[in-house]
C-alpha cells in the first residue's frame, strides 16, 4: 500500500453526505489493533491507521467528465470505496469515478457500502427506482473504460439495521482495505476491548435471485400440509425449525445480497405461520421466533418507505416481546429484547411526527431500561441503555418545545455517562457521549434562557473534547466537536452582551475546523461548521464595533456558503443556516460603511433570493427577516422617507413568533429593539415579559 498516496478514495452522491462523512470519519479514526500493525499481507504490511481516506470532488460538468485533480487522486488511491443508494445509482459523477477506477486498477479493490435501496433493483420490473448500484459497480468495465454487459460481482457491505449494520459493516470495509479477513479482524478487536462479541459472518450469495423466495415458500408450503397429518407435534417441530432456519441463516444469506424482496417472503411466511396460533399457548423460542419474524417485516417496511406498516409490525413486535417478559420478568434478556421492541416503535412513531405516542413508548423503553440497571448495576452496556433512553426522550421534549422536561432528561442521561466514565477502563465512549450530552443540555438551557448554565455546560464538554484531544491528538471526532462547542459557546456569549469574548471563542473554533479542513478540503460537515463559525466571528465583531474584522469574516462566510450551495442546492440547511445569515451580515457590513446603494441593492437580492411564505421557520431564518426589515427601515429612514420606514419596522415585528416559549435570546432582543421603535414611532408593539432578562444588543448592527 506504500506506493500508494491514499489508503481508499471515497465516492459518493450529495445526497448521501451524513452517511459518507460519518464512514469517512470512521474509517479515518478506526485505530488498528496493535497486534495487527505490520502484519504482512498480500497488500502490504497492515498500517496502523487508514489516513488519508480522499472524499467528494468538485462538481463535475454535464458531460460527465472527471477533472485532473480528481483522476489523479483516483490513481494514488488503493481502493474505491463507493456509497450505493438511488442517489448514487442515478449519479453520472459516482458512476464515472466508478468507472475511471476500474479502468485504471480492475474491479479486485472496489467497495460497495450500501446506505439504502436494493442491489440489483434494476432487473425486476417496477422496481428500477430502488436500484442501489451505480451502472459501473454492476457490470465489467473493459481495459479501454467501456462499461460491458457482463455482470460484476461487487464487494458489499450493508449499513442498514437489517443488514450488516453500521459496526460490521464498517469492520468489513477496514478488513477489505488492510488485507485481513473479517473474522480475524473481530477477534482481534475483542481481545483488544477485552470483552467477547457476537458477531455473524454472512455468507456472499450474490448469485441468488427470486428462485430463493420461491424455493422458501414451497417449503413452507410443504410444512403446513404435513401439519394436517396425524403426528401433528412431530411436524410442528420440523415447521418450527424451518422457521428458526429461515430467521437466523437464511437471512444471513440474505442480508449481504440485500435481497428484500425475498427476505419479505421469509418475514411474512414465518409471520403467517404464527398468527395462526395463539401466542399465550407458544412456548418461549417460538415466540422469540415470532417476534423476529415481526421485526424482519417492520424493518423491510421501514426500507421501503411504508412507515405506517413498519409501526404496526413493530407494535406487534412489541406485544410478542411483552408475553414473553410476563412470563419471566425478571429475565434480563427478554427485559432488554422488550426495550428495544418499544424504542423502535417510539422511534419510528418520532420520525413520522406523532410525539405523543413516541413519547409513551421512550418512556417504556426508559422503564425497561432502569429495570435493566436495577437487575445489574456492574453491567455497563445495560446502564448505557438507560443514558440513550434519556437522550431520546430528552431530543423528543425539544422537539416539542419543552425544553424545561428536555433538560430533566438530558441532566439524567448525562449522570449516566459520568458514572460510566468515571469506572470505565477505555474512557474514550462513554466521555464522548458524556460531552454529546453536556450539549444538549446546553441547547435546552439556551432554550430556557438560562445562559449562565448552557455556558458552564458548553465549558464542561470543551473539556472533556480537550481531554480526549490529550490522549489522542489525531482524534478528528473530538477535534470536530471541540469546534462545534466553542461555536455554540460563541452563539452563548453574544446572546448575554460579551461581543469582545465571542470574537475570541468564535474564532478559536474556526481555526479548529479549518486545521481539519485542511486535512481534507473536501468534508463538506467540516465547511458547514466552518461557514457557521465565520458566521459567528462576524456578527460577534459586528457587536463589539469591529467591522474591519467583521467584514472579512463575512467575505470568509459567504464564500465558503456560496460554494456549498452551489455544491448541492437541494441541502435545504445550507441555505438557511449557512447562506442566509451571511447575506443579512453583508447588508449590515454595507449599511455601516455608509454603502447605502449598496446595501438597498443587495436588500433587493436577498428578498428575491429567499422568501417568506409564512408557518413554521426556525429561529435563524426569523431573525434573518427581522433584521432585513430592520436594516432596510434605517435606510429609509436615513434617506427621508419615514412612512416607508415605519412600514418596514412594522413588517419586522410580524416575524416575531406569537408563542414566547418560541423566542430565543436573539428574537428577545430584537423585541426589545422594536419595543424601543415603537415608542419613537406610535406603532403598536410589545416584548416578552421575559425580554428583561436578554441582554443581546439588536441595535448594535443599525448604528
Amino acid at each position: 500500500m506504500a506506493e500508494f498516496r491514499y489508503i481508499a478514495f471515497l465516492s459518493y452522491s450529495h445526497r448521501d453526505r451524513q452517511i459518507a462523512e460519518w464512514l469517512h470519519r470512521e474509517l479515518e479514526t478506526y485505530r488498528v489493533p496493535k497486534r495487527m500493525i505490520g502484519t504482512a499481507t498480500l497488500l502490504g504490511p497492515v498500517p496502523a491507521r487508514l489516513h488519508p481516506i480522499f472524499k467528494d470532488r468538485e462538481e463535475l460538468s454535464a458531460a460527465g467528465s472527471l477533472n485532473e485533480a480528481i483522476k489523479s487522486a483516483l490513481g494514488s488511491a488503493s481502493a474505491l470505496i463507493v456509497v450505493c443508494s438511488p442517489a448514487s445509482a442515478a449519479s453520472p459523477w459516482v458512476n464515472e469515478e466508478i468507472r475511471n477506477y476500474k479502468q485504471l486498477n480492475g474491479d479486485a479493490r472496489v467497495f460497495a457500502v450500501i446506505a439504502g435501496g436494493e442491489p440489483w433493483a434494476s432487473r425486476v420490473p417496477g422496481q428500477e427506482a430502488l436500484e442501489c448500484f451505480p451502472p459501473a459497480m454492476r457490470f465489467v468495465v473493459d481495459r479501454d473504460g467501456t462499461i460491458t454487459d457482463v455482470p460484476a460481482e461487487p464487494i458489499a457491505a450493508d449499513l442498514r439495521p437489517e443488514g450488516d449494520g453500521k459496526r460490521l459493516g464498517k469492520l468489513k470495509v477496514v478488513a477489505g482495505l488492510i488485507g485481513v479477513g473479517l473474522d480475524e479482524l473481530v477477534r482481534r478487536e475483542a481481545q483488544r476491548r477485552q470483552r467477547r462479541l457476537r458477531y455473524a459472518v454472512a455468507a456472499s450469495l450474490a448469485g441468488m435471485t427470486v428462485t430463493s423466495g420461491l424455493a422458501v415458500t414451497a417449503v413452507m408450503a410443504r410444512d403446513e400440509a404435513r401439519e394436517q397429518r396425524n403426528d401433528a407435534q412431530l411436524q410442528r417441530t420440523q415447521a418450527d425449525g424451518l422457521v428458526e432456519f429461515m430467521l437466523t441463516d437464511l437471512r444471513k444469506k440474505l442480508e449481504p445480497v440485500g435481497r428484500l424482496d425475498v427476505m419479505d417472503t421469509v418475514g411474512r411466511r414465518a409471520l403467517a405461520y404464527y398468527l395462526r396460533q395463539d401466542p399465550t399457548k407458544l412456548d418461549p423460542d417460538a415466540l422469540g421466533r415470532r417476534a423476529r419474524a415481526l421485526q424482519l417485516v417492520a424493518e423491510v417496511r421501514n426500507l421501503r418507505g411504508d412507515s405506517e406498516g413498519a409501526l404496526a409490525a413493530f407494535r406487534q413486535a412489541a406485544g410478542t416481546t411483552r408475553e414473553l417478559l410476563a412470563r419471566d420478568p425478571n429475565n434480563g434478556q427478554r427485559i432488554f429484547d422488550h426495550a428495544q421492541s418499544v424504542f423502535w416503535v417510539g422511534y419510528i412513531a418520532w420520525q413520522r411526527g406523532d410525539l405523543k405516542t413516541g413519547r409513551e413508548f421512550f418512556g417504556q423503553y426508559l422503564a425497561n431500561a432502569e429495570k435493566l440497571a436495577k437487575l445489574n448495576p456492574s453491567n455497563d452496556a445495560w446502564n448505557g441503555e438507560v443514558g440513550y433512553a434519556n437522550q431520546s426522550l430528552g431530543i423528543l421534549e425539544l422537539d416539542d418545545n419543552q425544553a424545561e422536561k428536555a433538560l430533566g432528561y438530558f441532566n439524567n442521561g448525562e449522570g449516566v455517562w459520568a458514572r460510566l466514565t468515571e469506572r470505565a477502563s477505555d474512557k474514550r465512549e462513554p466521555s464522548y457521549n458524556r460531552a454529546q450530552m453536556l450539549a444538549w443540555k446546553a441547547d435546552a438551557e439556551r432554550r430556557l434562557l438560562n445562559h449562565a448554565s448552557a455556558l458552564a455546560d458548553r465549558t464542561r464538554e470543551a473539556a472533556i473534547y480537550r481531554s480526549l484531544l490529550a490522549a489522542d491528538s489525531a482524534d478528528s471526532k473530538a477535534k470536530e466537536g471541540l469546534a462545534v462547542a466553542q461555536l455554540r459557546t460563541a452563539q452563548l456569549q453574544l446572546e448575554t452582551s460579551l461581543p469582545r469574548e465571542a470574537m475570541v471563542t468564535a474564532r478559536s473554533g474556526l481555526k479548529e475546523i479549518q486545521g481539519l479542513q485542511a486535512r481534507d478540503p473536501s468534508n463538506r460537515l467540516w465547511q458547514e461548521i466552518g461557514v457557521k463559525a465565520a458566521n459567528a466571528t462576524a456578527e460577534a465583531s459586528m457587536m463589539a464595533g469591529d467591522w474591519s474584522a467583521a467584514r472579512e469574516a463575512n467575505a470568509l462566510a459567504l464564500e465558503n456558503a456560496q460554494r456549498l450551495v452551489a455544491t448541492d442546492g437541494s441541502v435545504l440547511e445550507w441555505r438557511t443556516d449557512c447562506l442566509l445569515p451571511a447575506r443579512w451580515m453583508e447588508i449590515a457590513v454595507a449599511v455601516a460603511a455608509g454603502r447605502r446603494e449598496a446595501a438597498q441593492g443587495l436588500i433587493a437580492r436577498f428578498r428575491k433570493d429567499f422568501t417568506w411564505n409564512g408557518g413554521t421557520k426556525s429561529a435563524d431564518e426569523r431573525f434573518a427577516w427581522i433584521m432585513i426589515d430592520m436594516l432596510d427601515g434605517m435606510e429609509l429612514r436615513a434617506a427621508g422617507n419615514e412612512p416607508a420606514a415605519r412600514a418596514r419596522l412594522q413588517q419586522a415585528a410580524q416575524y416575531l413568533p406569537a408563542e414566547p416559549r418560541l423566542m430565543d435570546a436573539r428574537l428577545m432582543g430584537a423585541a426589545k429593539y422594536l419595543q424601543r421603535t415603537t415608542r419613537e414611532t406610535g406603532l403598536p408593539a410589545s416584548a416578552p415579559a421575559d425580554a428583561g432578562r436578554v441582554r443581546y444588543d439588536v441595535g448594535a448592527f443599525l448604528k
